[in-house]
């Protein structure tokens, strides 16, 4: 709704510069004005409509793609964190083969 409320009082504002700046009377203006440039100010206006509707829609792909770049960075640490630990059980299982484990270690499992 924030960008629509802009678009409208950018038009606004516009249509109030160019009235200020015109002397005569606005049915006058409405008359004067050749053909076209109401195809130009509905096209500005539509233009800036878009504009709005494609960057909110943008930012909502946006934040989805980051979502599921955050889920696939959360699984790789969540695999590198299990990885580790079955690589320090597999040296604590190796040192405890080998004998280098005091009988009190061994009995405990630290």
């Amino acid at each position: 709704m924030k960008g629509y409320a802009a678009l409208f009082f950018g038009a606004i504002l516009i249509a109030a510069f160019v009235l200020k700046e015109y002397s005569a009377g606005v049915s006058e203006f409405f008359v004067m004005t050749p053909w076209w440039m109401y195809f130009v100010l509905c096209g500005i206006i539509y233009s800036g409509y878009k504009a709005t509707t494609l960057f909110q829609e943008d930012r909502v792909i946006e934040q989805k793609v980051i979502e599921e770049e955050g889920k696939v960075y959360m699984k790789r640490l969540e695999l590198a964190r299990a990885h580790e630990e079955a690589k320090e059980m597999n040296e604590h299982f190796k040192m405890a083969s080998e004998g280098e484990l005091e009988p009190e270690q061994k009995a405990s499992g630290e």
